[in-house]
């Protein structure tokens, strides 16, 4: 679930969502209750559920539902109607939500997407800095929310956070609209970037906050912040946190981290069927659409599903689709843990090779 996000960027922003001290309070926006937009966008998509054009809004519901059956439609909506550029544009995006970078790019080549329209695919898969020129002319040309959020997520992704949070602020400010969607993923993307990259969990665990209070059913924001509240100890709030996630969805990932959680309580037989249900659900996703979930089977084989020969299959196949510097250190890990030495230390080297850090 953690970058499942991520391929979802070149979904128009409009439409989507897009230090060591603890930050002010993220800005608060008047937007509409998160249960009332929920159910616009579930209303919204029944009236509109066989046309492709409501790619976006199906789009909408994996990104803060975490419901994968979306994939399926997405793909039933898009795989065979690609014979205008229109359609090509929209199948690129159900690809890239799916993870199929490749296929997605094929079809962005066969549009003539301008390199703007490019860059999303080009962040997604390790290659931001050569994103960052056609995301830097395109907000100078056209300044506003959609290009300032593009260009605050390819900066994130090199990791000039301060310049992206300044962004991603001054996006925010930019926002006219009344729905919750896109300011709460504004927000979760500044936590994942703040938590993950900067290693300030408690500027993230603020965003994470915020991300919530608009849209309290946001799967991905929920597991984050759960997972800060576990490693802070605070166990009773991290455990009604997840528990929300699994009763309201399939996520795994969440299921995953309960029965984690149980088992050191004490709990070892619910929290080993929580882990074996997480088992099977990854399974059955993968079986479905596997570059979409090998990163977080290979994490979840890794932690709780206890199986490295399975975890470093899994951590291949994510880096085959996308060299990012995640891809690379999960793939590390993966060796590691199945006991590759040799695959490990060409990791290590091909890491170096492509995500060396730039001097400032």
């Amino acid at each position: 679930m953690k970058y499942l996000l991520t391929a979802l960027a070149v979904i128009p922003v409009v439409t989507l969502a897009l230090a060591g001290c603890a930050a002010p309070p993220p800005q608060q926006q008047a937007t509409t209750q998160g249960a009332i937009a929920l159910a616009n966008l579930e209303q919204l998509i029944q009236q509109q559920a066989d046309d492709p054009a409501a790619l976006d809004l199906w789009l909408l519901r994996l990104q803060f539902l975490a419901d994968y059956r979306v994939l399926d439609q997405a793909a039933a909506l898009t795989e065979t109607r690609a014979d205008t550029a229109t359609e090509q544009l929209r199948r690129a995006r159900a690809r890239m939500a799916a993870h199929r970078f490749g296929a997605a790019l094929a079809d962005l080549e066969a549009a003539g997407a301008t390199p703007a329209q490019r860059a999303a695919l080009l962040v997604a898969t390790g290659r931001a800095a050569e994103a960052l020129p056609a995301l830097q002319a395109e907000a100078t040309r056209q300044p506003g929310f959609a290009p300032h959020c593009a260009l605050a997520r390819g900066l994130a992704a090199v990791g000039r956070l301060d310049e992206a949070d300044r962004l991603y602020a001054q996006a925010l400010s930019e926002l006219d609209t009344t729905s919750p969607f896109p300011a709460a993923a504004i927000a979760f993307a500044r936590g994942l970037m703040w938590n993950e990259q900067g290693g300030d969990a408690t500027r993230g665990a603020a965003f994470y906050a915020e991300a919530l209070r608009l849209v309290p059913d946001y799967a991905a924001a929920g597991i984050h912040l759960a997972e800060i509240e576990l490693a802070r100890g605070d166990e009773a709030a991290a455990e009604a946190r997840l528990l929300h996630v699994v009763i309201h969805t399939d996520e795994p990932e969440a299921l995953a981290l309960l029965g984690e959680l149980h088992r050191r309580q004490g709990l070892a037989e619910r929290g080993q069927d929580e882990i074996n249900g997480a088992r099977r659900r990854y399974e059955t996703l993968l079986a479905r659409h596997p570059a979409a979930f090998a990163d977080h089977a290979a994490e979840f084989y890794l932690g709780a599903g206890r199986d490295a020969q399975r975890a470093w299959t899994w951590a291949q196949a994510n880096l085959r689709e996308r060299p990012t510097r995640r891809a690379y250190v999960l793939a590390i890990r993966a060796a590691e843990a199945a006991g590759l030495p040799g695959e490990t230390r060409a990791l290590q080297a091909q890491l170096q090779a492509r995500h060396a850090p730039r001097a400032a």
